[in-house]
């Protein structure tokens, strides 16, 4: 890895880092404040009003517990969909937006290995990445003790963040292989970014029940078990390893393509 390129890397993926931490603080503060331990949440009124659409986004069930709440309200869509966007947005950025521009040339050209670049942007992506998720989980925790002391399984929400962070991985290594395979960045947004979508768009439906329900063996958003999570379930731990598998064979890949790929230099 290239210490002085992953710092200068880091100079620039700090500012996008921020605004999606700046987002979710909101989304989290805001969301906080509608749970009541002792009515329930004030979102189920919602949920009555409209069932079919809170459940495509996620946000149907029970939340009697506080861990419960999250994972209805929080890790449902909200959780999913903005660090999805944060990944996609940084892996287009670290690779192929410099293919495309044809700053790669001068970092190749300066007799740079092309595994040690592709390796450190990685590094940048992932580290980025955790730092989000990871904030996250210190913000639900922090907070839940100073508005609701006493009331949050930390151990079943750790496990929940945990997965959250596989599941975001496995979607992040999608949208690095794009950007490590192919040289135009509409092309790498195009793929990357659009099979996210595709599975998000899936499970939405897949929650809807009925007739769609088998829409959800179609999609890797069904590897985030956030109920067999909080349970401690031994079936919840082997689809983290599932994702855990899909991550690693598509950076096996990327990495493998970016090697071997014409950069159009």
């Amino acid at each position: 890895m290239n210490k002085t390129l992953f710092r200068m890397e880091w100079k620039s993926a700090w500012k996008l880092l921020l605004i999606f931490i700046l987002i979710l603080a909101m989304y989290f503060s805001i969301m906080l404040t509608m749970f009541d331990p002792e009515l329930g949440s004030a979102l189920a009124q919602f949920e009555k009003l409209m069932p079919e659409m809170m459940a495509a986004v996620g946000m149907s069930g029970t939340a009697a517990t506080l861990v419960d709440f999250f994972s209805t309200y929080l890790y449902g869509m909200i959780m999913i969909m903005f660090p999805f966007l944060f990944s996609v947005i940084l892996s287009l950025r670290l690779l192929v937006k410099k293919v495309d521009n044809g700053s790669m040339t001068y970092l190749l050209s300066c007799g740079e290995k092309r595994s040690r670049v592709w390796m450190t942007q990685l590094a940048v992506l992932l580290s980025a990445l955790f730092l989000l998720i990871a904030f996250c989980t210190l913000m639900g925790i922090v907070c839940s003790i100073l508005m609701f002391p006493g009331d949050l399984d930390i151990a079943a929400f750790l496990r929940l963040n945990l997965g959250c962070l596989l599941l975001q991985t496995a979607l992040a290594s999608i949208s690095f292989l794009a950007s490590s395979a192919l040289n135009e960045y509409r092309h790498a947004a195009l793929i990357g970014a659009g099979t996210g979508v595709v599975f998000i768009m899936i499970q939405m439906l897949a929650n809807m029940k009925g007739n769609l329900e088998k829409l959800q063996y179609a999609t890797i958003m069904t590897l985030f078990d956030t109920q067999g999570l909080i349970a401690n379930e031994a079936q919840a731990w082997a689809r983290l390893g599932a994702l855990l598998l899909i991550a690693g064979s598509c950076l096996l890949i990327a990495r493998r393509s970016f090697m071997q790929r014409d950069l159009s230099l």
